[in-house]
């Protein structure tokens, strides 16, 4: 379990995602006793201001107290000063403060700054708005006036830092007696106003004075490393609330993301922060501000099935984990203030559009509900395969004419496709489903094709009213089926050779121990397969030749994912393990398996007791393809299947 130390414990929204992670313990800085949010943590402690001499050496005993991983500084003020003590508080106490370098830092935390030193670039002098600096009232009218004079009306916030009040619009005085009547006038102000207050409004900060900008509002929240975009979430907008997004909507507009690749090349910010972009009269995006601590706004990102906080420890983790393209969360989730999720048509496309989701654990339910209804015993289609190499294909699905569609752009391992149908087929439906998603393919210049077609179907989808270009299936890729009772007894004479392998290896190993596996296992597990990887030369990141990120994937959900898996110990150490799911009511899938080699007879008794503890419900048992690999092939033969899973592509 990680623990994490937020220092200031009322930011509610990162406390949603970590929670929303889970196994994670949240320690947090609070500045009363009656702090609200110190209910939501773990632990809690009243800390020093943060310029305060004794803050550091304070933060550093509650690290060592608290065995903290990784430090949050979401207190905006705070983060340059965060940023400079960051290597010592790594080297004194082990923990990494989540944080860009302390100049970087500088730069996006100062608008004024950011600002200019973006504009300096050929490739972002467009997306750089008007902008003034002002220290007193005579100044801020002065840039007023100038803006004003180019037909538009302002707004101003403070340079450093957040405006708590949210956005100052400065609007004519008949507009605001408007506003006022209205009730509506919290977060107004107007050009008289200021006139009048002489030298009575405080300035503690500069403030940033710039046109209002009446175009589509942009957040960014993103996951880089060195300005690399990892994954990121584009948001539109739908609505404010004192300066807050009362609804939003993801993206995966081409233009804001090329931007934002653009601006974190001038500016290669790491770890999670927040580009907001607006737009103008005209439709043209232009930079408003970078949130180099937006900790709050990623759990929107969370709800719309991407969670960037998940993200980022794999990425500590493991760095090697993002050497791809960046991940994007899909387009059409729309998500409230109040972190509601509703499905909602992108306005930009015809009122028909398909509403793409993704996989997450809390997906199980509804599609194992539509694959319940489908004959099938194609590993490929069980959820458990599916979620467990979404990072390879980043499957997106949705539900049309009752049955579950899921689509894919191949993530470089293979064309696009879209997968069988899983629901009660019928041609009608498969008409109207086709005639619905091919336009998406089309939309995406994918080549369209449907993969993992059960052949007891396959007369059904030749039938259809389309043009066929080819219809095959590949050796390599079919599921090798087994009867469930000969691999949890190996009776017989054909598994004479099965059970001499077993007691040799119960002779050799009287101290063997099978064991179910759970959590405690999760790291001996993937030290097997690292040292699997490396006996074999094998690339551990490359998801071609190795399995490793699938098996962490499931680990890192696997309460949250009715798996089974068993693992055998010898002198205490991990030598073997399976993972496994019911998919049909009546068979059971291992959808991995490991054996060190060097133990004779290790992988029989693994695929027995495995067999025998995880299965002992099931007729069959579903020991996925052989990918035409010699060795593989021949020791999943030796196991005599009762059958070969075929699985069909039609090309239309």
């Amino acid at each position: 379990m990680l623990t994490v130390l937020l220092t200031d414990g009322e930011f509610t929204g990162m406390i949603r995602g970590l929670r929303d992670h889970g196994n994670v313990r949240i320690v947090g800085f609070v500045f009363s006793e009656q702090a609200a949010h110190r209910t939501f943590l773990d632990a809690s402690y009243i800390a020093p201001d943060w310029d305060d001499s004794g803050y550091i050496p304070f933060l550093e005993d509650i690290i060592r107290k608290e065995k903290v991983d990784y430090v949050f500084p979401v207190v905006t003020k705070s983060l340059e000063m965060m940023a400079s003590v960051a290597d010592r508080i790594r080297s004194h106490t082990g923990a990494t403060v989540i944080t860009s370098s302390e100049e970087l830092i500088h730069i996006a935390n100062n608008k004024d700054l950011l600002l200019d030193h973006l504009s300096a670039a050929d490739t972002l002098k467009d997306i750089i708005p008007v902008h003034y600096v002002a220290h007193n009232n005579g100044e801020i009218l002065d840039a007023i006036c100038d803006i004003e004079k180019q037909g538009m009306t302002c707004i101003m916030k403070p340079v450093c830092g957040e405006n708590r009040d949210g956005f100052l619009k400065i609007v004519s005085d008949e507009e605001y007696k408007d506003a006022f009547a209205k009730g509506d006038i919290s977060l107004l102000t107007t050009k008289t106003i200021i006139e009048t207050m002489g030298d009575s409004l405080d300035l503690s900060t500069p403030m940033l004075v710039m046109p209002y900008l009446p175009g589509q509002e942009w957040d960014v929240d993103i996951l880089a490393d060195k300005g690399r975009i990892l994954s990121c979430t584009i948001r539109k907008n739908l609505g404010m609330i004192g300066g807050l997004s009362a609804c939003t909507e993801t993206s995966d507009s081409p233009v804001i993301f090329d931007i934002c690749e653009k601006i974190l090349h001038e500016l290669p910010l790491s770890y999670i922060f927040c580009i907001s972009l607006k737009e103008d009269e005209a439709g043209n995006p232009k930079l408003l501000e970078i949130n180099p601590r937006a900790m709050g706004s990623i759990y929107v990102s969370t709800l719309a099935g991407n969670s960037l906080i998940s993200s980022l420890f794999k990425f500590c983790e493991d760095p090697k984990a993002f050497t791809g393209k960046p991940e994007i969360t899909p387009a059409g989730k729309t998500v409230s203030l109040f972190f509601d999720v509703v499905k909602m048509p992108d306005r930009s496309e015809s009122e028909g559009s398909v509403v793409w989701k993704r996989l997450t654990p809390e997906s199980r339910e509804e599609y194992l509900c539509y694959y319940n209804m489908t004959d099938t015993r194609i590993t490929d289609l069980t959820f458990h395969c599916r979620y467990a190499w979404d990072q390879v294909f980043s499957i997106e699905y949705t539900i049309l004419e009752d049955c579950l569609i899921q689509i894919s752009g191949g993530g470089g391992y293979t064309s696009p496709f879209m997968l069988m149908p899983l629901g009660d087929l019928t041609s009608e439906k498969l008409v109207r489903i086709i005639e619905k998603i091919r336009p998406e393919f089309e939309k995406r210049n994918w080549p369209f094709r449907i993969c993992s077609i059960e052949e007891s179907y396959k007369d059904m989808f030749l039938s259809l009213p389309f043009t066929i270009q080819g219809c095959t299936y590949d050796r390599d890729s079919s599921d090798y089926l087994y009867d469930a009772e000969s691999l949890r007894t190996l009776k017989g004479k054909k598994y004479a050779k099965k059970r001499n392998h077993l007691k040799h290896f119960l002779a050799d190993f009287p101290d063997y121990e099978y064991v179910t596996l759970e959590p405690s296992l999760f790291p001996a597990c993937l030290e097997l397969v690292r040292d699997w990887a490396e006996k074999k030369g094998l690339d551990l990141y490359d998801n071609s030749e190795s399995d490793y990120l699938m098996i962490e994937r499931i680990f890192s959900d696997w309460e949250r994912l009715d798996l089974r898996g068993g693992a055998i110990r010898i002198n205490g150490r991990v030598v073997s393990f399976s993972i496994g799911s019911i998919g049909a009511a009546d068979t059971g899938y291992v959808h991995f398996e490991k054996a060190d080699t060097d133990y004779d007879g290790l992988p029989v008794a693994q695929c027995h007791f495995f067999a025998a503890n995880a299965f002992p419900e099931v007729k069959y048992i579903d020991r996925e393809e052989d990918l035409g690999l010699p060795g593989l092939r021949q020791s999943k033969e030796s196991y005599y299947p009762v059958a070969l899973v075929n699985k069909y592509k039609i090309k239309y």
